[in-house]
């Protein structure tokens, strides 16, 4: 039965990219020429709630239900450079205060279409990674990137070069240091009314390491690769396209000294995608791995454990069946409320489980009319 659906879905993943339909969450401010000089204010707002009924011995089962807060001020000394400042709080649902209050401060420079970030990145699902590369539920748990961040953005190429660093030290330390670098890019081959054909190309970089900490552990660098296609056939009526998928994922441990239990890995990622005229799309995903571990990826993913009770578990095959559907519901301009149901099959240990979750965001970004006296 199992090599007669991964046969089928082979047939419709015709050389595609996997990518979830994030587009509700991603976040990234514009420049325009004709604010120069002008104040602004702006603000995120993100109300979650996601439960995994999970049972398994790779992934934990558990509910996450809170909110996000980004107010923040802007403003454009030039034509082409911006600044913003403001503050990120995260409050989960149950548990005592803010679980995050971090400041946010970013710089914007934009010529032509190539665009420097440095400070708080536009990051985590503006990436636009795929799901075993980046794990939706970071945008719910671990959302701020800081660092430095390079964005090309013209007609048919979409690149996104990043490093984040996440633990700084200082001499004697007992933590090593830990940074995240990463490359998303996508070049569209072909967009006309009846199609559309690209080829994504993506990474990311993990090192926990450091020359002045006072830690025994040995340098650690681990790096996930994927490459693929994506093809879109535009349809008319209820039925408004097709998507089918296809990826190929690398997963290489270059440490000093191994730690973790495989060196190398593999996997296959493939999905049919049908999006509606109700706002409503269906996606039928398989994964295939072999010794495949994850950086920052989704936890059914990997070949090793990230549960609580079984952490040292591991399944040299993860063979996975996923069923999706999302709903997206406009309430009004700037405000959404996305539904998503998630069941899926594991074949290697016959088993069913399912996540579901609703999300609703808010995004708003003001410019004052009057600019400032110079």
């Amino acid at each position: 039965m199992k090599y007669a659906i991964f046969s089928f879905l082979v047939l419709l993943s015709w050389q595609v990219s996997g990518q979830l339909n994030n587009t509700a969450f991603e976040r990234a401010t514009g420049i325009d020429p004709l604010d120069s000089g002008k104040l602004g204010f702006g603000v995120n707002t993100f109300g979650f709630n996601k439960n995994n009924e999970y049972f398994n011995k790779i992934a934990d089962g558990y509910t996450l239900f809170g909110y996000q807060v980004n107010p923040y001020l802007s403003y454009q000394p030039l034509p082409n450079v911006r600044f913003d400042v403001g503050i990120f709080l995260q409050k989960d649902f149950g548990a005592n205060g803010y679980q995050s209050i971090e400041p946010t401060y970013r710089f914007k420079y934009i010529k032509h279409d190539v665009q420097l970030i440095f400070g708080t990145l536009e990051g985590s699902i503006s990436h636009r990674l795929v799901e075993p590369l980046y794990d939706f539920e970071k945008v719910l748990i671990d959302r701020l990137e800081n660092g430095i961040q390079l964005k090309l953005e013209k007609e048919k190429l979409f690149a996104d070069l990043w490093v984040d660093w996440q633990k700084m030290i200082f001499k004697g330390d007992p933590d090593q240091e830990e940074v995240t670098g990463g490359l998303s890019l996508d070049y569209k081959i072909l967009d006309n009314e009846k199609l559309a054909l690209s080829l994504p190309l993506q990474f990311v970089v993990y090192h926990k390491g450091g020359q002045i900490d006072d830690n025994p552990n040995p340098l650690q660098t681990y790096v996930n690769t994927a490459v693929g296609a994506d093809l879109k056939l535009k349809l008319d009526g209820r039925l408004k396209a097709l998507r089918f998928s296809n990826y190929y994922l690398f997963y290489q441990d270059f440490s000093s000294e191994r730690l973790l239990p495989f060196e190398n890995g593999s996997g296959i990622y493939l999905n049919t995608t049908a999006e509606t005229d109700f706002n409503v799309e269906l996606m039928l995903s398989y994964w295939k791995g072999h010794e495949f571990i994850s950086i920052m990826g989704g936890q059914l993913y990997p070949s090793v454990s990230s549960t609580f009770k079984n952490p040292n578990h591991t399944e040299q095959e993860r063979e996975l069946l996923i069923m999706r559907f999302f709903h997206e519901l406009k309430l009004a301009k700037n405000l959404s409320l996305t539904s998503r149901f998630e069941p899926f099959y594991d074949l290697g240990n016959s088993k069913f489980e399912f996540s579901h979750g609703f999300y609703l965001n808010y995004n708003l970004d003001y410019t004052f009319k009057k600019g400032v006296s110079k």
